[in-house]
């Protein structure tokens, strides 16, 4: 590589049925789970070993990875849910992650782009997500997106997540 080239980045669709892609999500989650907002710890093997063929078998599951030329940097993996309220799909990010090394690089603002083109191709009415409250860096990401706190009615009550462990 000659000095002061610049790293080409894509945003591509992740075809799970290629190893290449299936290898990229892994060493991604690996990176995901180990970087301190997550936790810090690896993955266990059974994690890494059910993840692709979990998410194969899922019926409305899009994964999208991001490569700097040919090295993984990033992934996103977002299901299609349903709005009672709205009548139409959406589309739920379940996982948005950027590697440490290119964090600040524009790479999270393009894998929301894309994931939000994949939204208006399947005719969505929103896209959702969840993040920690001391996440500071990806509020800012997608408040400047065009993301925000979810509320509700015209006293715009804020909604929490919540969740039931089974």
């Amino acid at each position: 590589m000659t000095a002061g080239r610049v790293k080409r980045v894509t945003i591509v669709d992740a075809d799970l049925s290629r190893a290449e892609h299936q290898d990229a999500l892994v060493t991604m989650l690996d990176a995901y789970m180990r970087d301190p907002m997550e936790g810090g710890e690896r993955p266990p093997e059974r994690i890494k070993r059910d993840l692709v063929p979990g998410l194969r078998a899922h019926p409305a599951c899009y994964v999208f990875l991001a490569y700097r030329d040919s090295t993984p940097v990033g992934f996103s993996i977002c299901f299609l849910g349903f709005s009672t309220f709205n009548a139409r799909p959406l589309i739920n990010i379940h996982d948005i992650f950027v590697d440490s090394s290119v964090r600040g690089t524009g790479i999270g603002a393009m894998l929301l782009e894309r994931i939000e083109a994949k939204a208006r191709e399947l005719n969505c009415c929103r896209i959702t997500l969840e993040v920690r409250e001391d996440n500071h860096v990806a509020r800012g990401l997608y408040r400047k997106v065009g993301f925000d706190r979810v509320v509700v009615g015209a006293a715009r009550i804020p909604m929490e997540f919540w969740h039931k462990m089974l």
